[in-house]
């Protein structure tokens, strides 16, 4: 089962326990010495001081589980390993509950205007979507560009830019339409906190090919056609949030400057 590199944070389907300090690593950084193993200098110390080598101790037996638990426990395992289809789920499920439960959606959605008193909107509008089609679009970026960058960054930071991307982007919105607009109408959807994902993927892997209406292009080209075609009809008075998605954006670019700073990504 895929782990996040303790070093690097790059989650590695094949990942490599360290007999010093029991850590998983990434292939790059399995070795004592790529990752500055500190077990590795306890363990060269105990055998300095008392002449003898050690071994480390084998590993408990595990119980072994009936077929059904074991494809339950893999299933769970999956998600909880993968951020991102964690998120891809408990939007479907939210999406349905909208349908189910009455003042479910007035109740996490975000209004510019009572951001102050419902501060909790600024992340649950992420999990809340208009129709079919809107989450089927949003659900279809996240599905393709979320894993990716994932396995890039780790899961936490791939958390961090995810969420507040989404943040930003609703703060975005809400300045533009109290201030700019003057019509604070309620938001949803993960467009914001998707467009982030997208421009902070884009300045760690800048030669990514992706396909937009069937064109094959880099994805920092489809990154500036995106943002382009907000700024053109940001005005337009449709229903997109335009707004959101170049303040996530934005958010997007600022936090992948930072980690491609910090050099501490997989850049395969």
């Amino acid at each position: 089962m895929s782990k996040e590199c303790e070093y690097c944070g790059f989650r590695d389907p094949m990942p490599f326990t360290c007999k010093f300090c029991g850590n998983s690593y990434c292939y790059n950084h399995r070795l004592p010495e790529s990752h500055d193993c500190t077990g590795l200098v306890l363990f060269k110390k105990k055998v300095h001081e008392s002449g003898k080598y050690y071994y480390a101790p084998d590993s408990a037996p595990t119980r072994r589980r009936s077929p059904a638990f074991r494809s339950l426990n893999n299933a769970i395992s999956v998600i909880k390993s993968n951020y991102s289809l964690a998120i891809l789920i408990i939007a479907i499920i939210s999406f349905f509950l909208e349908y189910i439960i009455p003042g479910y959606s007035s109740l996490l959605e975000l209004d510019p205007l009572g951001i102050a008193s419902r501060p909790w909107t600024l992340v649950t509008h992420i999990f809340l979507h208009s129709g079919p089609i809107h989450l089927l679009f949003n659900m279809m970026f996240l599905f393709f560009f979320g894993p990716e960058l994932e396995r890039r960054i780790g899961g936490k930071r791939f958390l961090t830019v995810f969420f507040l991307s989404g943040i930003i982007a609703a703060i975005g919105y809400s300045l533009w339409s109290v201030f700019v607009l003057q019509y604070p109408a309620p938001a949803v959807g993960a467009s914001g906190a998707i467009m982030g994902i997208f421009a902070c993927l884009a300045i760690l892997a800048p030669d990514i090919q992706v396909y937009i209406y069937f064109i094959p292009m880099k994805i920092t080209y489809a990154l500036i056609f995106f943002a382009l075609l907000d700024l053109l009809f940001i005005g337009s008075g449709d229903t997109i949030a335009r707004s959101a998605h170049l303040t996530g954006v934005v958010a997007g670019l600022v936090m992948g400057r930072q980690i491609k700073g910090s050099g501490r990504y997989a850049g395969y």
